[in-house]
């Protein structure tokens, strides 16, 4: 599982949170943020949508509370923002906490659907539920809450709860996390406020503890708030909390130079013997995937399977449009398609995209090698000069489509068949993810067609498990399905 540091945006209005988010302006790692009830009950959905487009990602700390009918409804709506973590109270039950994923899910599915793309660059966050806040002390819970039970026996009790209800984690102190991890599983999230450097004050805080010791403890995300907010330098505070929590800013991040060359992707996972002017496919391949499952731009969900279009179950719902909306992954994606098509294609003259997905991507590619690009529409225009190609290509030119995604590869052999016929010579179609389907490979070798791909279904389901993201078992029906799509046996 990816671990971070969350920065609480503890501010009272939009001014402040924005003065102080353009601190990290010039910062290639933007933080990821939580913004709790002050900020978003003045502020409301503006200041999401205005930290997002920052490039930041968001914990939106509400704390939802109420019957589970209601919790379901304001879920589904808060899919919509397009955050990456919300939460409930576990208190709530374990029907509310059902309801709420529930109205997650269906938000997800309502705004993020394929009949909806307009509204694509948004998916299904994170949902954890609250345990017992961190200000509260035993004696607290015993006396004000009338709870008889330990502190680390009632939250325990809240974390087991929220597993059955189908969350992806928790929000406890760090000293229930290991236990957390012992009896819900590693790959059960803990997400622990309570962040100090050691010898500082511990203002209202009562279970605290300092990033060094949360590492060794194994949470899995740190909320910090006053100890970088407050802090003189926030941004060196922030780099030191990423440092002391054992996140290391030069392997994390790519090297992004614009350069036309082969930019080393970093891989710490990759063999140091690998030829360090251009790391092999494999290993650009992992940190795709990676970085796709980071950013939610790949959900893997086998327990409950979304439906395709096409009424196919699936385990897999990818929506690589938001890599343009998370710039540390887009650098490392951009910079391994122009990679890869140095290696693959060398002979390549022009780039053409294919619509919409792709055009984005072969546009920002285009700047990086000094190529010309274009891209090929679904159907030509209904008016004008009726183009489907759009774009200015001499016939004769070695082209490479850029695709965002292959599943059984048939809009992609159109727009090939489109440049051909306009007198191209293609020499492939280079995408970022493919399900590797059986009926693609057919179709690409039935039509002549080299296809690369950054990472596929094999190498993702391999990081994922690695991750937490899915265990040993959902890898087995997740191949599965590969293999045959329509044969929905795989579930079983």
């Amino acid at each position: 599982m990816q671990k971070d540091v969350i920065i609480a945006l503890d501010f009272p209005s939009r001014k402040e949170t924005l003065e102080f988010l353009d601190l990290f302006e010039s910062e290639e790692r933007k933080p990821f943020v939580k913004v709790g009830m002050e900020l978003f009950y003045r502020e409301g959905p503006d200041i999401i949508r205005e930290i997002k487009e920052r490039g930041h990602k968001i914990f939106l700390d509400l704390k939802l509370h109420d019957i589970p009918n209601t919790v379901e409804h304001a879920m589904s709506n808060l899919a919509f923002l397009g955050v990456d973590m919300v939460n409930v109270h576990a208190q709530g039950t374990i029907e509310m906490m059902k309801a709420a994923k529930k109205g997650l899910d269906a938000g997800f599915e309502k705004y993020c659907g394929d009949d909806n793309y307009e509204l694509g660059d948004k998916a299904r966050p994170f949902l954890i539920a609250v345990t017992q806040l961190t200000s509260t002390s035993e004696e607290d819970m015993h006396n004000d809450l009338l709870i008889e039970k330990s502190m680390v026996e009632a939250v325990l009790h809240y974390g087991e709860n929220a597993k059955k209800a189908g969350l992806d984690g928790v929000v406890c102190s760090p000293r229930e996390a290991e236990i957390i991890h012992k009896e819900c599983g590693e790959s059960f999230m803990t997400v622990t406020p309570g962040i100090r450097f050691e010898g500082a004050k511990k203002d209202d805080q009562v279970r605290i503890t300092s990033p060094e010791k949360a590492k060794e403890i194994g949470c899995d995300f740190i909320v910090v708030g006053r100890p970088i907010t407050k802090s003189d330098d926030p941004v060196k505070s922030y780099k030191r909390c990423l440092k002391d929590f054992g996140i290391e800013l030069n392997k994390e991040l790519s090297n992004t130079g614009k350069t036309g060359k082969c930019d080393e992707v970093v891989d710490e996972n990759v063999d140091e013997n690998v030829d360090s002017e251009c790391k092999t496919l494999e290993g650009i391949s992992g940190e795709v995937a990676k970085g796709l499952l980071e950013i939610k731009a790949v959900f893997l969900r086998p327990e409950e399977p979304f439906t395709w279009a096409s009424g196919i179950k699936s385990p897999i719902y990818c929506d690589n449009r938001l890599i343009l909306t998370a710039p540390h992954v887009r650098d490392i994606v951009e910079d391994a398609l122009a990679q890869t098509i140095e290696k693959e294609f060398p002979d390549c003259e022009v780039l053409m995209g294919t619509a919409t997905a792709g055009i984005a991507h072969a546009a920002i590619v285009g700047e990086i090698l000094n190529l010309p690009m274009g891209y090929v529409r679904g159907s030509a225009k209904d008016h004008g000069r009726t183009n489907r190609i759009e774009g200015r290509l001499e016939k004769g030119s070695k082209v490479v489509v850029i695709e965002d995604l292959i599943s059984t590869g048939g809009s992609s052999i159109e727009t090939v068949e489109a440049l051909r016929e306009a007198g191209a010579e293609v020499l492939g179609v280079m995408s970022i993810f493919t399900y590797k389907m059986k009926k693609s490979v057919e179709r690409f070798a039935e039509s002549k067609v080299k296809a690369v791909s950054l990472a596929d279904l094999d190498s993702l389901v391999d990081v994922a498990a690695k991750g937490g993201y899915i265990n040993d078992g959902d890898v087995a029906k997740i191949l599965r399905f590969r293999d045959n799509p329509s044969d929905e046996s795989w579930m079983k």
